[in-house]
């Protein structure tokens, strides 16, 4: 998303700069939002822009760039965005600078009105499936609807599977020496028998060749066959286990796997997932394309004089997040940002400290390398005694979980290796005051939770992250986990107990008929084992014959 925003800007710069060499800096600001919009596919707004030459230094007023994924929140917002550019290199589409300062910088802001580039407002988000076992968890049919797409992949794979082996030995048998060619060996024996003893021993000779290659094939065809029917009795296993296995699998991606050891992580719901996707699709729209490299456009214009479209040494940036409702502020650098790392050898590496009021400290240190064909990052941040007041855990109506106060040390660490994700999060909040607020007397499992809660002191979680970028897996455990499942630990399990088995009931019903007849394949190579034996047991007595 960086790298379109950073294009898109490139396209603004050059309107910028045209639109003051030609007196026409009163449209430069619409000429910008609209193009700006163009290019992220969500509303880009300034408040202005500046422009000087001599050296040409470029400057966006109040800059905010809607995010098209939430259009109710900005995925950046900046009071400045300045640099001295190289005016010709500007011209050229490419942005090549010493230095770009961002300053009063914030992520993922709120909006008051949608960032939609038509101003409509953003359907209503789907209810979460957290929720408290007073309340049903998620349909067993729903989720089936939800995941028919998945599913239905899973079985096809098989059907594939089966039918691939089949069509290949129906091919190998087709192959296989048959009567006509015994017939034929036969006839050259009973020609070799009526020749001189020189002529005789040398034919022999040869048709045994002949016969030990045939036999040798056999060697290999026996060989395939044990490995295919590995493969069947595989196949088979996943047939029979569908169910339960993708019923597991389903449970997994609502976060409904772990039982009382991921209670908090089913109550949280998808504030985890939203939280984790959020960093991931940021990383991917920003390291991971600006790091891909694209073809230049064919035209007939000379060559650019460098053959990279960004090369910025340095990015400057200051700015700050609102936690807890305080400011935490934070600045820091990003170096040898191109779009093309093997042009300086450097990967991309940056490093931001913070704090608030002199009271925590915010570490962030990030290295982003594709000077090979695949990229590779790593990204550690620490904040500690980090202040915490207000801050909501679960948006549950049933189970409105807030963290009243506390004093957090965090420790986040990730490696991406192209796709594959590794990652971990380890969280304490120390003088913690637990709140389940607005619990109604009616609700009773509400109220003995906030009772467990009430002398919680200490919050500790630990977050493990696996998988892919696109799919990650995640795993999140807690000392609540033990005291939130004393609560509704039995009760949870029984209802999951119910949910799986409404799971493995539907998926054996509506793929009954499928497994049934996937599993009456496991014998269909026993045709071709038959076919093997009686032919190569037809060659040994040949050849026995020949001795």
């Amino acid at each position: 998303m960086v790298k379109r925003i950073l294009q898109g800007i490139v396209v603004l710069l050059v309107i910028a700069v045209v639109g003051v060499v030609f007196a026409l800096e009163p449209i430069a600001k619409f000429m910008i939002e609209r193009e700006g919009s163009k290019q992220v596919g969500a509303r880009v707004d300034v408040d202005s822009v500046d422009i000087s030459f001599y050296p040409t230094h470029v400057a966006l007023n109040g800059l905010t760039v809607a995010n098209p994924q939430e259009p109710m929140r900005n995925l950046i917002e900046s009071e400045t965005v300045s640099a001295d550019v190289d005016a010709k290199a500007l011209f050229k589409m490419q942005v090549i600078a010493d230095q770009v300062v961002l300053s009063g910088l914030q992520m993922y802001t709120a909006r008051s009105t949608p960032g939609t580039l038509d101003g409509s407002m953003p359907p209503p988000k789907e209810e979460s499936g957290s929720s408290i076992p007073s309340i049903a968890l998620p349909d067993a049919n729903a989720l089936l609807a939800e995941e028919k797409a998945t599913i239905q992949a899973e079985v096809t794979e098989i059907q594939n599977g089966f039918a691939e082996i089949e069509s290949r030995w129906k091919t190998k048998s087709e192959k296989l020496p048959d009567q006509s060619q015994f017939d034929q060996y036969k006839v050259r024996w009973k020609e070799l028998k009526n020749k001189n003893v020189i002529e005789r021993i040398a034919g022999a000779k040869e048709l045994r060749d002949d016969i030990k290659a045939e036999l040798r094939q056999f060697e290999n065809l026996n060989e395939d066959l044990k490995t295919d029917s590995a493969a069947i009795k595989s196949l088979s296993l996943r047939a029979a286990n569908l169910p339960a296995d993708q019923s597991k699998r389903m449970l997994s991606k609502y976060g409904l796997d772990q039982g009382t050891e991921g209670m908090l992580r089913f109550l949280l719901g998808d504030e985890v997932n939203t939280v984790v996707q959020r960093g991931l699709s940021l990383y991917q729209e920003t390291m991971g394309n600006m790091a891909s490299e694209e073809e230049a456009p064919a035209n007939d214009e000379p060559a650019a004089e460098l053959p990279v479209n960004i090369l910025i040494r340095k990015i400057l940036i200051d700015g700050y997040q609102v936690i807890g409702g305080e400011k935490l502020a934070y600045s820091g650098e990003i170096n040898d940002v191109t779009d093309k790392q093997d042009y300086w050898n450097k990967p991309i590496t940056m490093a931001l400290r913070g704090g608030m009021e002199q009271k925590s400290q915010l570490v962030i240190d990030g290295i982003f390398d594709q000077r090979n064909d695949t990229l590779k990052s790593v990204f550690n941040m620490g904040l500690k005694q980090l202040a915490l007041s207000g801050v909501s855990l679960s948006q549950s109506p049933d189970l409105p979980l807030q963290l009243e106060k506390g004093i957090a040390d965090i420790a986040a660490n990730f490696s991406i290796d192209g796709d594959n994700l590794k990652g971990s999060v380890e969280g304490l909040v120390d003088q913690a005051k637990l709140l389940v607020a607005n619990v109604t007397s009616d609700n009773k499992t509400a109220t003995l939770l906030a009772a467990a809660l009430k002398d919680v002191t200490k919050l500790v979680m630990d977050m493990s992250v696996n998988g892919t970028v696109d799919q990650p897996a995640i795993k999140l455990k807690s000392n609540l986990d033990s005291i939130l499942g004393d609560v509704l630990g039995a009760e949870l399990k029984s209802q999951l107990g119910e949910v799986e088995d409404k799971l493995k009931t539907k998926l054996s019903a509506d793929y009954g008929p499928q497994i049934a007849s996937f599993q009456e394949k496991q014998g269909m190579l026993s045709q071709y084992q038959d076919l093997l034996g009686d032919r190569e047991a037809a060659l040994q007595a040949l050849m026995k014959e020949l001795m």
